[in-house]
């Protein structure tokens, strides 16, 4: 049944995506009014479908020449994966070390910079890391990090995973440190103490093995924030990734339903392929426990 309703909810988010890319063609200006024309929808999604048979659906205009989509793209989903999955890996091991097994130190500590950081908007911080790294190089000549991407040979490395990681990291050992301070109260918890279990015992057979369910119950947020973040991060980083592809090919050379449509759904692909790559990380971890 599980298994059932996750099918469902993929094939709707699908059927979604092709719909949220054919409204800007269901609407249009007349004069001073904007008129909704519903039967748009059908229009471009059958042009679409008969462009994947004819082949035209695979192609989208750059200039003055065209461009197979799926070679572009393949190149664009291979950066924004390998970002994806870095920063992602660093968050789940980070959460696991400050989120359950440091949870009183990072959450004394926490509070502090979730009320600094709540404050500031996403881009911000990364305009700020990026200011601050131009001010060392021009206050000393010393060169630490790059603030933009300049071509694929030459990439931004550690300033975009650090973008990436900040508020997800942030919010998942908030999460997790809750859950820790609640399971340390159960009375099982307890009982260990008195048989005189030690720290590392409860803590490894008792206490990660019940704050990790909450953990994987919270992947899909935690990726939805850093497929948000994506967006900023390869704008301002200049990173040729699946969202660099979807909104300068669109801004510079008009809108164009099917490469909207590839990007869209080369993005679905890469949050599903990173969510089951972190399942599967996370119940790695529960198997290593178990066993050790």
């Amino acid at each position: 049944m599980r298994y059932l309703k996750g099918s469902i909810i993929h094939i709707g988010s699908i059927v979604f995506i092709f719909i949220l890319a054919a409204f800007p063609y269901a609407f249009y200006q007349t004069g001073e009014n904007v008129s909704f024309k519903p039967s748009m929808f059908l229009s471009v999604m059958k042009e679409f479908f008969i462009g994947l048979f004819s082949g035209d659906s695979f192609y989208y205009a750059q200039g003055d020449r065209t461009r197979f989509i799926l070679s572009d793209m393949g190149n664009a989903f291979l950066e924004s994966f390998l970002y994806l999955f870095a920063a992602g890996l660093v968050v789940l091991i980070l959460a696991f070390i400050l989120g359950i097994w440091l949870w009183r130190g990072s959450e004394r500590f926490l509070n502090k910079v979730i009320g600094f950081l709540g404050i500031l908007p996403d881009f911000v911080l990364i305009l700020l890391m990026q200011l601050l790294v131009t001010f060392i190089y021009q206050s000393t000549g010393i060169k630490t990090v790059k603030v933009a991407s300049f071509s694929s040979d030459d990439p931004a490395v550690l300033l975009p995973l650090l973008s990436l990681i900040i508020i997800p990291l942030l919010y998942v050992i908030k999460t997790l440190n809750e859950e820790t301070k609640d399971v340390l109260t159960q009375d099982y918890i307890l009982t260990g103490v008195a048989k005189g279990l030690n720290r590392k015992q409860i803590y490894l057979y008792h206490v990660t093995t019940n704050v990790t369910p909450f953990f994987k119950a919270d992947l899909h947020k935690i990726l939805s924030i850093m497929i948000s973040n994506l967006f900023i991060v390869e704008y301002l980083f200049n990173i040729r990734g699946m969202t660099s592809m979807l909104f300068l090919t669109q801004t510079t050379f008009g809108y164009q339903y099917n490469l909207v449509i590839f990007c869209l759904l080369g993005l679905f692909f890469l949050y599903l392929a990173i969510f089951l790559l972190f399942t599967g990380v996370i119940h790695l971890v529960e198997r290593v426990i178990e066993h050790v």
